[in-house]
């Protein structure tokens, strides 16, 4: 059996781009990107048909159905790492912690937070352990990391997660973004 590295080249670059590209297709399309989507969209099927194509007239080689699959699987990595990468929209992150040490106008992570240009909504709660406070901070994706250091650097002990909101409407970031759009406008 006489193995085409070239060919092998070809099948496992075609299927690492399709996956790549079908990543992000379904990210941008969870976002409603609507004329981006659909543009990867196009691309990622003419990949998948060209790469299939030529994996399905040799058949009699598994080494290249193999490639195949392993391609796949870099594809879908690589386009994770794009996504990561581009850090495209916001998340809320929730931060719950203990109450503690409050100064006479501000928690001092409340006021870390805001010191630093972060919207911050404060609510009461009460946990297994008594009560805990939860701060929820609506961030672009980029700065996810930069909170979770903030917080942690200042409370060890704290609970986080983040949660991908779909749209938003109103208050501190939507205020932000208008004025963003107006100082481009005057541009």
């Amino acid at each position: 059996m006489k193995i085409n590295f070239g060919f092998i080249f070809l099948v496992f670059g075609i299927n690492v781009l399709y996956l790549t590209i079908n990543t992000l297709r379904l990210i941008f399309q969870n976002k409603g990107l609507i004329w981006v989507a659909p543009a990867f969209g196009m691309v990622e099927i003419c990949l998948y048909t060209l790469g299939l194509n030529y994996v399905l007239n040799s058949l009699d080689k598994p080494i290249y159905l193999l490639v195949y699959a392993l391609g796949f699987g870099v594809g879908i990595g690589l386009g994770m790492l794009v996504d990561r990468w581009l850090a495209i929209g916001y998340v809320i992150v929730q931060i719950i912690i203990p109450p503690g040490q409050e100064t006479p106008d501000r928690k001092p992570l409340v006021k870390l937070l805001r010191d630093a240009g972060f919207g911050v909504t404060e609510l009461s709660a009460a946990g297994r352990d008594g009560a805990r406070m939860i701060l929820e901070v609506l961030v672009p994706r980029k700065d996810e990391k930069l909170i979770y250091d903030m917080v942690l650097a200042c409370d060890a002990r704290a609970f986080m997660l983040s949660l991908e909101p779909t749209t938003f409407n109103g208050g501190f970031w939507v205020k932000r973004i208008k004025r963003r759009r107006q100082m481009m406008e005057k541009k």
